[in-house]
């Protein structure tokens, strides 16, 4: 979100990848757009605090379950789903 605010270039909704975070792991809670804006955050480091427990949790399905990837659809033979995902 930093490299973005930075950037002249990235100035629409669409150029985010919010849509593409399945789980958060931030205290804060996930990052919600409001009229087409999302503050960046403030304070030190990057601004955000990480909620060991939701770490914990993405490393348990991490080491069940392996790399997640919300593009890969077993059912068509090892092809990849494409954005929209619905």
């Amino acid at each position: 979100m930093h490299l973005a605010a930075a950037h002249q270039w990235l100035r629409e909704p669409s150029q985010s990848l919010f849509r593409m975070q399945p789980i958060d792991v931030i205290e804060e809670g996930p990052f919600r757009p409001r009229n087409n804006t999302v503050p960046v955050p403030e304070g030190f480091g990057l601004g955000v605090t990480l909620s060991q427990e939701k770490l914990a949790h993405c490393h348990k399905l991490f080491v069940e379950n392996g790399p997640m990837n919300q593009h890969f659809d077993p059912d068509s033979g090892g092809k990849f789903r494409r954005l929209p995902l619905s």
